[in-house]
């Protein structure tokens, strides 16, 4: 079952990468169209200049054609009136000769300005010289004219040299007006040339700088796309994957078991499930801290990469369960094998810092399709094994039973049944005196459970308080009977005391003795009043914590009592370590005290340690005379059981003390 190997999940980097995409968009297409403005710019101020220049040299080229014709019409006009006034001899024409021959010099003065400068530097080179004699010969002409000598003026106009000089002028003339006319339109058809050739270059230019700006922003455009598909990578494993681990999350598990299903059905292959939960996890969480616990957890996904297959399916199921889905290719026992070394991975101690914790794990295995053929139905039933695995103690491994079904449903019935009840009422407390052996008189009542079930009738603990304390209710059903139990205090003498059991998954409770404290306060009760049991089985879970628990206790004014004494490990251990007002010989021990001498022995023993480190000691189970007797005789201080009352309601152990006093009164008076 081909598997992508887990790594730790980056998480998204603080700028959102949505907004680093759109940056190199918005840069992209900002770069795009400064580029395009500054062409449509460009382009528009050369059009603009190109324009203005045409427009200029157009109108110097019809300046120049009209100062042709004017050139032309005046010296036409001067050569009439000239001829006139020598034909006809009329002063009028010689007037209008001194008129023209003005306006003809400025016409052609305006249309050397027009032309190139060699031009009209050459034009005045040509003309000076002539220009000078035709005036003088035509004054002459005209002085002729003036003394009414017309045939004298005819001879100057007639003569050769002034048609030479005249023909000289008049060739420099129209060549200045044609090479004027010749420079305004060949500066017009260079402006148009060169507005051409600049508009070309500009769109060359353009149509360069918009292909190198498209591929800017199409790179640009390309980055985003990659930011942003990269960005829906990384959210999609972000959606698949535990955020603390880097392991598949519940979401991707379910969708990775249906592939591999089908996978294993095509193929007629077999998958297992393996449901592996941590065993004590919570201590470490309560006693260190939830980042001490999630180091652990990070650690144990790091372990079970080393440990399975990098085919091996593996994800965090919710909170410190786990999931690991096998292909057994190998056959039926891969899965247990795999199951066996998460077991031996976990157990090994971990090591963060100066920091040493130790857990471990229990595994339940469930096969496709043997167990069953879909993904809810294989993790429930991996966990009916998981259930099963740590009921047979921490460190289990457990294959999927049928019969497992019937027991957990019935496991869930009575544990929903429970945490109705609680809340009821259901759940009432009993009590059983503990006496002063040699008075006889009551000095405590041991707080103990019945459950008044609506179907069922009045159930003993041994029916639910295991699943109380598997399912986390232990500690509202002992808050709920301690509430009960003060309230019934009020008809009991004050000189009574109540002894109440506290389990070992409530040592690790933080708030316990606040919680303990505030139930009191609320009914008045002195914490002087209250005796805490804790069994060896609390201690051996935590012993660190177990003292600071005992130590607080006491600083509250409670006392503590170790139960079950000597059916544990490490007794006198614990009793070195930790301060206790009582020590409570089992059942176990009492029961064979006539039986076996070693019994005897074992609580002689006990009550001289209890002398020793001043503390009392209590017999539980005491059922008969002899075994009271042989207990008092023993040294033992207090004792419990049928002897002296069956757990009963507290209206009952009311009425049975009333009967009791009355009874004592009346030996008495006799």
């Amino acid at each position: 079952m081909p598997h992508t190997a887990h790594h730790p999940v980056q998480l998204l980097p603080t700028v959102s990468i949505v907004e680093q995409t759109m940056r190199q968009a918005r840069r992209a297409v900002g770069m795009a169209l400064a580029g395009a403005a500054l062409m449509t710019v460009l382009l528009l101020t050369e059009r603009l200049w190109s324009s203005r220049a045409l427009e200029a040299a157009a109108e110097r080229h019809a300046v120049a054609n009209r100062l042709t014709g004017e050139v032309r019409l005046a010296d036409q006009q001067v050569k009439q009136a000239a001829q006139m006034a020598v034909i006809t001899g009329d002063r009028k024409w010689a007037e209008r000769y001194d008129k023209l021959l003005p306006e003809l010099q400025q016409s052609i003065e305006h249309a050397s300005l027009l032309a190139p400068p060699e031009v009209a530097k050459r034009y005045r080179e040509k003309t000076f010289a002539a220009g000078l004699e035709l005036a003088g010969m035509q004054e002459s002409a005209l002085r002729a004219l003036a003394g009414d000598t017309p045939t004298a003026a005819k001879a100057i106009f007639d003569s050769e040299r002034y048609q030479l000089q005249s023909d000289l002028l008049r060739s420099a003339t129209e060549e200045l007006t044609a090479s004027t006319l010749a420079a305004t339109e060949n500066e017009v058809r260079l402006l148009q040339s060169r507005s051409y050739g600049i508009a070309s270059g500009m769109l060359v230019i353009i149509l360069g700088t918009g292909l190198m700006l498209w591929r800017r922003l199409s790179s640009g455009l390309n980055r985003s796309r990659s930011s942003l598909l990269d960005a829906e990578v990384r959210i999609q494993r972000l959606a698949a994957s535990d955020l603390l681990t880097g392991l598949d999350n519940r979401a991707a598990l379910h969708d990775a078991m249906h592939t591999a299903m089908s996978r294993a059905r095509r193929s007629g292959g077999d998958l297992a499930v393996l449901m592996v939960d941590l065993d004590r996890f919570k201590p470490v969480n309560d006693r260190h801290g939830h980042m001490v616990g999630d180091l652990v957890l990070k650690e144990v996904a790091r372990r079970l990469g080393r440990c399975l297959r990098q085919s091996d399916l593996r994800a965090r199921y919710g909170g410190d369960e786990f999931v690991i889905v096998v292909e057994e290719q190998e056959g039926p026992g891969t899965a247990l094998q795999a199951a066996e070394r998460i077991v031996e991975r976990l157990t090994e101690p971990m090591r963060f810092g100066d920091l040493l914790v130790n857990i471990g794990a229990s595994v339940g295995i469930a096969r496709f399709p043997a167990d069953g053929d879909d993904d809810d139905q294989l993790l429930r039933k991996a966990d009916s094994a998981l259930y099963r695995a740590k009921q047979s103690g921490r460190g289990g491994v457990c294959l999927y039973d049928a019969a497992l079904d019937d027991a957990l449903a019935e496991r869930d019935a009575l544990e929903q049944g429970l945490r109705v009840g609680i809340a009821a009422g259901e759940l009432v407390p009993f009590y059983q005196p503990i006496v002063d052996l040699e008075r006889r008189s009551v000095r405590s009542l041991e707080l103990l459970c019945r459950w008044r079930h609506p179907q069922q009738g009045l159930l003993t603990p041994d029916k639910f308080i295991a699943v109380a304390e598997d399912s986390g209710l232990i500690g509202p059903l002992t808050l709920s009977l301690l509430r009960q139990a003060c309230k019934d205090l009020a008809m009991f003498p004050r000189h009574w005391r109540l002894s109440i059991n506290v389990a070992p998954q409530q040592i690790q409770n933080e708030n316990l003795v606040s919680q303990l404290l505030a139930v009191l306060n609320e009914f008045g009760v002195p914490p002087a009043r209250l005796d805490v049991e804790l069994t060896e089985s609390a201690l051996v879970s935590d012993t660190a914590c177990a003292r600071e628990v005992i130590l607080a206790l006491k600083q509250a004014g409670m006392t503590v009592t170790l139960d079950d004494f000597g059916t544990g490990y490490s007794s006198l251990a614990y009793l070195a370590e930790m301060t206790f007002d009582k020590i409570k010989i089992d059942r176990s021990f009492v029961r064979t005290l006539h039986q076996r001498p070693e019994s005897a022995k074992i609580v002689d023993a006990v009550v001289g340690l209890s002398r020793s480190l001043g503390v009392e000691t209590v017999a539980e189970g005491v059922e008969t005379e002899a075994d009271a007797a042989k207990l008092r005789a023993l040294g033992v201080n207090l004792a419990q059981g049928y002897l002296f009352g069956r757990p009963a309601a507290a209206r009952d152990i009311f009425e049975f003390n009333r009967q009791r006093e009355a009874a004592l009164h009346w030996a008495e008076a006799v």
